[in-house]
């Protein structure tokens, strides 16, 4: 199944979430994010919230949904999904105990546990780096590689794929394990994006999220790095190991 259409991905709920869940979930994703059309927010995006909600507070409709869900996961090339992981990134089915291969944490296609030795790795799919992060932390060339960046420079990120042109953000703050944005959408804690700037590319979760000062409209959003590639500086080799 296509992640951009699984409905528990969507509310942002485990697959055993109760309604009362789904429901807070679904109102937090409407209110908070602003995603009603009535309030100037994305209508694609809100239809597909609205269809989600409309499912899985249906038990008859919910049932029905499960069960197609557990039919795909038995196909070959099926895609996990990533909100769903154990402590070492794989993706796990916590009902039936089965772990699915390793899987790109953004878009949950699988590749092969070589990749993660590669710092040029990239999803099949999303083209998502496959590089853990947790390897740059303490490299030399990461660090010099920041020093050398604005604390301030312009980002693009994503919260599926395909998604064009995805959403603009400027950083605050940046380091070899995250950074500081802001950004006029309301970020959920917990939530995976896509980054892609002058200085690397990433796939990030969303640690926290608040208003950003007085700036009506602003919101100040603090991530942590899961995967990253460093840039090439321009006219100097970045090496990926110190």
């Amino acid at each position: 199944m296509d992640n951009r259409r699984n409905y528990y991905r969507i509310l942002h709920v485990q697959p055993d979430a109760p309604t009362e869940v789904i429901r807070m979930s679904y109102l937090t994703l409407m209110r908070r994010l602003k995603m009603h059309p009535d309030l100037g927010g994305d209508h694609a995006r809100a239809v597909l919230i609205n269809e989600a909600f409309a499912t899985l507070v249906d038990p008859a409709r919910r049932a029905a949904y499960d069960r197609t869900l557990a039919r795909e996961r038995a196909l070959p090339g099926y895609r996990a999904d990533p909100a769903h992981r154990d402590a070492g990134g794989r993706h796990a089915e916590s009902t039936t105990g089965v772990v699915d291969p390793y899987a790109c944490p953004f878009c949950g296609t699988a590749f092969a546990p070589a990749d993660m030795a590669r710092p040029d790795a990239r999803c099949s799919f999303c083209n998502s780096p496959l590089y853990p992060a947790s390897h740059h932390a303490h490299e030399v060339s990461t660090r010099r590689a920041i020093e050398r960046t604005s604390r301030q420079m312009p980002v693009r990120f994503f919260l599926s794929w395909p998604q064009h042109p995805g959403y603009e953000a400027m950083t605050e703050d940046i380091s070899p394990v995250g950074m500081r944005l802001v950004c006029a959408l309301d970020l959920v804690p917990n939530e995976r994006i896509k980054i892609d700037c002058d200085l690397c590319e990433a796939v990030a979760v969303v640690r926290h999220a608040r208003a950003a000062g007085r700036d009506a409209g602003a919101w100040s959003a603090g991530i942590e790095f899961l995967t990253l590639w460093i840039r090439p500086v321009r006219g100097v080799f970045v090496s990926t190991h110190a």
